[in-house]
């Protein structure tokens, strides 16, 4: 068996959430398929060793090389899949690593397209996009229960589910299962001191609030710092500090508007560097424990919305990883559980109020933060990466699939990719007409 993780992301020192995940099933598929041949297929050379002897990383530099990897190899496993990818459908068996509900982040980051005609077809062509890679797909992994039933609804929606792939498992666990992001083994090893002491402005003895990961559309970093004016008034020891601002492939950073609101806000608020800092860049995987180390509580807020209720926050389980109680707002599965255990606070979207008594409540309350960081303890074990990885290590080793026969949807391939294609050189043309006679009228 040849297995290829394919990342869509970048693999190596600087590295985000699709790289990461990426980067740990491979290393676990190496790990526990000792009969199997694991490829790590990287969209750039990566600056990183292989964490396992028989796990291979190696670069695609362009959709040939891309192509001939796969058609190399009998499991594919990607975020998703390259149009040529149907090529090779026949011959292949493709796992979909759907571990976010893409097309509801994607209708957020639409709004970076000010004018309506390129918006309505860029997300008509992610639809279309969607529809295709589901379509392809001999068994998709997602993260949660929720993200599970919006898969197998659309799966149901587009004739996926037949009456014999219903046959083959009533509870379609064989089509779609779970495997939550991993949480890193043992705990953070401090190397050096990067916060306290060092930033101008964190002091020795400071409490260090931990923004873990970018600021996108979805979140709320307005809130988290409006909520920090109301706690430097009684607290001037509590510090904010955001972890990464110049995302590793390149989907925010300071070009964007949420981070640059963020910076702006700060800055008319007075925190700017008294209680709220921003990290340049971008901190390399392996040095982020140092400061997750030395923080005092994760935070994290996002909105009362569509990419809320779907959403897996990939940036909890390093926050687990460093035993860390969280404050949060409520709406996502994880926020459930943060405030069900309780593993902290979670509290309404969009209150800086109620965001403020939760930091101030956890940093004052010795005993309820003590047993807060008590039980990120357990949900540490059971999220690590070498238990989530179970079905699909299960999956690699049989080779079956329960998933339509490749025969039985090649129709529905040609017509979805037909489809994806036109809808893309559709808005691609729109956007640049659009563009050219905005520029025409600034002359």
């Amino acid at each position: 068996m040849k297995i290829l993780v394919l990342s869509r992301g970048v693999v190596g020192r600087e590295m985000a959430s699709s790289g990461v995940r990426a980067y740990h099933m491979a290393r676990v598929l190496a790990e526990q398929l000792p009969e199997a041949e694991v490829t790590l297929s990287v969209p750039n050379v990566p600056d990183i060793s292989s964490p396992h002897p028989r796990l291979r990383i190696t670069p695609y530099r362009n959709a040939l090389a891309g192509f001939l990897q796969m058609l190399r190899h009998d499991v594919i496993i990607s975020r998703n899949f390259p149009l040529h990818a149907v090529a090779l459908l026949p011959g292949k068996l493709l796992v979909l690593d759907f571990y976010v509900a893409f097309y509801s982040e994607w209708l957020a980051l639409s709004r970076r397209l000010p004018q309506r005609a390129p918006r309505k077809l860029w997300m008509a062509s992610r639809r279309h996009f969607v529809d295709l890679q589901l379509t392809m797909a001999d068994y998709l992994i997602c993260s949660n229960e929720r993200q599970r039933d919006l898969w197998l609804g659309a799966l149901s929606g587009l004739g996926l589910v037949t009456s014999s792939v219903f046959d083959r498992d009533a509870s379609l666990r064989r089509l779609v299962d779970i495997i939550p992001y991993g949480v890193r083994s043992g705990r953070p090893r401090r190397t050096g001191r990067v916060l306290k002491g060092v930033v101008p402005g964190i002091g020795d003895d400071d409490k260090v609030l931990i923004w873990n990961g970018s600021v996108m559309e979805w979140f709320d970093a307005p809130t988290v710092i409006r909520a920090m004016a109301r706690v430097s008034r009684v607290r001037d020891d509590v510090k904010l500090f955001f972890l990464g601002t110049e995302h590793p492939d390149k989907v925010t950073g300071l070009r964007y508007g949420p981070l640059l609101q963020a910076i702006e806000l700060s800055k008319e608020l007075g925190l700017y560097g008294r209680s709220v800092f921003f990290n340049e860049g971008w901190v390399p995987y392996d040095e982020t424990g140092d400061y997750l180390a030395e923080a005092d509580l994760g935070v994290c807020a996002g909105f009362d919305d569509l990419e809320a209720r779907f959403a897996f926050r990939t940036r909890f389980v390093d926050l687990f990883w460093a035993e860390l109680p969280i404050v949060c707002t409520r709406g996502d599965e994880l926020a459930a559980r943060v405030e069900r255990e309780p593993l902290g606070i979670a509290v309404r979207p969009e209150d800086p109020d109620a965001f403020a008594a939760g930091v101030l409540r956890l940093l004052d309350e010795g005993e309820l933060y003590a047993r807060c960081r008590s039980n990120v303890v357990a949900v540490k074990k059971e999220l690590s990466w070498e238990r989530v990885m179970a079905p699909l290590v299960e999956f690699c080793r049989t080779g079956r699939s329960i998933a339509a026969p490749k025969r039985q949807r090649v129709s529905a391939l040609v017509r979805r990719t037909i489809a994806h294609a036109a809808m893309t050189a559709y808005y691609l043309t729109a956007y640049r007409l659009i563009g050219r006679r905005e520029q025409a009228e600034t002359l």
